[in-house]
């Protein structure tokens, strides 16, 4: 924001391939494309590579196509990232940090880029926050199952009633010493009191 004034524009920085993280997960994502199209089962489907060509297949040549061709296609989030870090817009209630009476409710404060289609995810956010504003107890918890690709690991493993799957996976090393702490520090909605198997907060 640049100023009180709420008709004033907002400052937008885009920050698009600002680390070297941004360029590397683009190149990836061409070469497993190019990889998936090569499987047998694919075969009767898969003609020539339109784009960005055979020709391309250095970094060099990859960067350069990403750079003329990549764009923002309807779905950003995590902007106003919720959670307690110094990189955190908002509380688990969508409250501003450092602001009262303000409250961002949108893909926005997404603390991590969610594997599907940010509709869903953005209405359950609003519903959500909106029971809390007006004083709503929260929904029962679910215990419904849900789809696993693989071996792909899951933040709660439906009937679950603890992080500990997450924590002892193959992939917790990667997340270091104070993985439980981050978890913790990213769990929506509030804090470590609403994880699954807590009492509900007080309202």
């Amino acid at each position: 924001l640049r100023s009180k004034d709420p008709h004033q524009h907002p400052s937008i920085l885009f920050n698009y391939m600002s680390s070297e993280q941004d360029w590397s997960e683009f190149r990836a994502g061409i070469r497993i494309t190019r990889e998936i199209m090569r499987q047998p089962a694919l075969s009767a489907y898969a003609g020539r590579e339109i784009t960005p060509g055979q020709t391309a297949q250095s970094d060099a040549e990859l960067d350069a196509f990403v750079r003329q061709r990549a764009e923002t296609a309807y779905h950003p989030c995590g902007t106003n990232a919720m959670g307690v870090g110094a990189m955190a817009v908002v509380d688990g209630a969508g409250r501003v940090h450092g602001i009262e009476g303000l409250r961002v409710v949108d893909a926005s404060i997404m603390p991590e880029i969610v594997t599907g289609n940010l509709n869903a995810p953005t209405i359950m956010i609003a519903e959500k926050i909106a029971d809390q504003i007006r004083g709503r107890p929260a929904l029962p918890r679910s215990d419904a199952a849900y789809f696993v690709a693989g071996n792909t690991p899951a933040r709660r493993p439906a009937g679950s009633e603890s992080l500990g799957p997450l924590l002892s996976n193959d992939h917790s090393d990667s997340l270091g010493p104070t993985a439980q702490e981050q978890l913790l520090n990213r769990v929506p909605f509030g804090s470590a009191d609403n994880l699954p198997g807590s009492s509900p907060p007080s309202q």
